[in-house]
């Protein structure tokens, strides 16, 4: 497979901000991602049920209708390989559990948000969200391999022919 073959990365950003969502897809223009964008998390799970291969989504915690955290847990349920990344004005450990054990949460990064640490928890979300497809796609691989070499009826068939 050539590299022209190869389904883009896919972000989801989801900020009821315009001006942050804007100022997110533009700095993340000159990275190799396809950059979807959302102001809602109604609107963000409809883009994540209608796009194929979103590897990472960022969402901000103050959303309208449900919060960031509500949304997040929603993405890990229908997207389990799909990294989720936290933004939030407001800093605590309470803030952060919540994020990481009530939505799966990759990261947790504070607004305002530095841009080179941004992008740099991004490509670390995208490498990881990679390993993650790749592993269960071994796994899957390798379970009807090994299915296949222990399935009791072909065992018969096997043992019978010699």
């Amino acid at each position: 497979m050539t590299s022209a073959d190869r389904m883009p990365v896919r972000v989801l950003i989801v900020d009821a901000e315009r001006e942050s969502r804007n100022s997110l897809v533009q700095l993340l223009e000159s990275e190799d991602f396809e950059v979807l964008a959302a102001a809602s998390g109604t609107e963000g799970l409809e883009l994540l049920r209608n796009t194929e291969g979103i590897a990472v989504v960022v969402a901000e915690r103050n959303l309208p209708v449900m919060n960031g955290v509500e949304f997040l847990a929603r993405v890990w349920e229908l997207e389990p390989d799909t990294l989720r990344i936290m933004m939030t004005c407001q800093e605590g450990i309470d803030i952060q559990h919540e994020a990481l054990y009530r939505a799966g949460a990759f990261r947790c990064i504070c607004r305002p948000w530095q841009n080179e640490e941004f992008i740099k928890c991004l490509r670390d979300a995208v490498a990881t969200s990679s390993l993650l497809r790749e592993n269960r796609r071994l796994t899957s691989r390798f379970s009807l391999k090994f299915s296949e070499k222990t399935d009791p009826r072909r065992q018969k068939t096997l043992s019978a022919s010699f």
